[in-house]
């Protein structure tokens, strides 16, 4: 079994004195962590929608153009 030493300055992190890593005993953070990345996941894949969204209509407004240039 592995023992684990406080981190210094980081309450809830431990390392493991058998392989070195670091561990996060703390599992309301861990979980607000995962809320919080979730969340920001989130509002980057809206962003990427509406950025594809906006560039659709973009080149549609250009067809648009393009065609009523070609009818004068």
């Amino acid at each position: 079994m592995s023992n684990y030493i406080p981190v210094e300055g980081r309450d809830g992190f431990y390392r493991d004195t058998k392989t070195g890593a670091i561990i996060n005993k703390n599992h309301l953070e861990y979980q607000s962590y995962i809320k919080q990345r979730e969340k920001l996941n989130s509002e980057k894949d809206r962003i990427d929608r509406l950025e594809n969204d906006v560039n659709d209509i973009k080149s549609m407004l250009n067809n648009i153009v393009d065609l009523l240039q070609d009818h004068k």
